[in-house]
């Protein structure tokens, strides 16, 4: 074991018993985010999935983005290409952040595991190969020790599944004319299913960010009959 996953390890040990006697808390989220979790935040112990079609990154750090600015540290491991600046822009207190960009092949389950209950929160990309006993491992390390884990994009590791999973279903941008203007918004569809108190779905549309540059839960866009009710019956 390298000498830097044995200090992380010495760093859960010596947290384990607080983390323990806390670990059935909820690490708080934004607004737009509590409707999607069955307690209305992120409980401890427990595995998030967030997947779909582009915005993955971004709804991953905006859902732990207030646990962070609360106090609780995050650490983003195996995702090399995130942008810092915007991730930031999202809400994530930078200076709680621990990354570890790249693993060596092989390394994610000791990674991780050593990370757990050094952190709250683990947002990571398992690579494609993952053993089922390694994910095993990682969650019920997760479950003693009282952290969570985001698993932003792919699939999850066999022996790991979410409680929670959250579909990103379709992304808009606005804010463009016709050859002109600039991008100002993205609106995010979201799906929410999973287990147990989650195996109800759900869906919401999110703006991330909205025009104001805030993460924020987008208004239902009206039917088409209720644009223009004669136009509809019109086309029939």
């Amino acid at each position: 074991m390298s000498p830097a996953v044995t200090a992380l390890r010495t760093a859960a040990d010596r947290r384990s018993e607080r983390v323990t006697t806390t670990r059935d808390q909820l690490l708080a989220v934004s607004e737009p985010f509590i409707p999607l979790l069955p307690l209305g935040g992120l409980r401890r112990g427990s595995t998030i999935g967030v997947t779909g079609r582009g915005a993955v990154t971004s709804l991953a750090l905006a859902l732990v983005a207030e646990a962070s600015a609360q106090g609780s540290w995050v650490a983003i491991v195996g995702m090399p290409d995130l942008g810092l600046v915007a991730a930031h822009e999202l809400g994530l207190a930078l200076d709680r952040c621990l990354l570890v960009d790249r693993l060596p092949t092989g390394t994610w389950g000791q990674v991780v595991g050593a990370l757990v209950g050094a952190v709250d929160v683990v947002v990571t990309a398992p690579p494609a190969r993952v053993r089922a006993g390694e994910a095993r491992r990682v969650t019920a390390r997760l479950r003693e020790r009282g952290t969570v884990m985001v698993q932003a994009g792919g699939k999850a590791p066999p022996g790991a599944p979410a409680e929670v999973s959250l579909t990103v279903t379709g992304v808009r941008w606005e804010g463009l004319g016709a050859g002109y203007g600039r991008l100002s918004a993205r609106r995010v569809s979201v799906e929410r299913t999973g287990r147990g108190a989650a195996s109800r779905p759900l869906a919401a549309d999110l703006w991330l960010p909205g025009h104001d540059g805030q993460v924020a839960t987008a208004e239902p866009e009206p039917a088409l009959a209720e644009i223009h009710p004669l136009l509809v019956a019109g086309a029939t």
